[in-house]
């Protein structure tokens, strides 16, 4: 007589959880990317590390803001045409970029709001939650 289990948590779940991860870790692999050029294309009085650092204390205003937005956009997000879905997420996106307009230099600006856009645009896993991301019974 075999036993039979409760379903795990299913492959859904697991598609799911894996989109999410995939999400965030895109997102900071670009952020990251992105302020290493911003700091390579500067030139000022700051050194690489000290261009670096600042992105790294700018992710509180700029990153986490637009992670928290992705991932809050992106369950809500079921009715909507991917590619609309993606261009209305674009702007909301890259108003959080608004903490660089204060930057000496434009480079910051630029390349932080080039980041945003073409994360929503192109790299954002959408949809998110899939419309069949139940698990199947068995």
């Amino acid at each position: 007589m075999s036993r039979r289990y409760p379903p795990s948590a299913g492959p859904g779940v697991r598609r799911v959880l894996g989109r999410i991860g995939r999400l965030v870790l895109t997102y900071v692999v670009l952020y990251a990317v992105t302020w290493v050029v911003i700091a390579l294309t500067l030139r000022g009085e700051y050194s690489f590390t000290e261009d670096t650092g600042l992105g790294l204390g700018m992710f509180a205003f700029v990153g986490a803001p637009t992670l928290v937005l992705a991932l809050v956009a992106g369950p809500a997000h079921t009715r909507m045409d991917v590619t609309k879905f993606r261009a209305a997420l674009a702007f909301p996106m890259a108003f959080f970029a608004w903490p660089l307009v204060g930057a000496s230099a434009p480079e910051p600006l630029v390349f932080q709001i080039l980041c945003q856009i073409a994360f929503a645009a192109y790299l954002m896993p959408a949809p998110l939650v899939p419309e069949n991301w139940t698990p199947k019974p068995r």
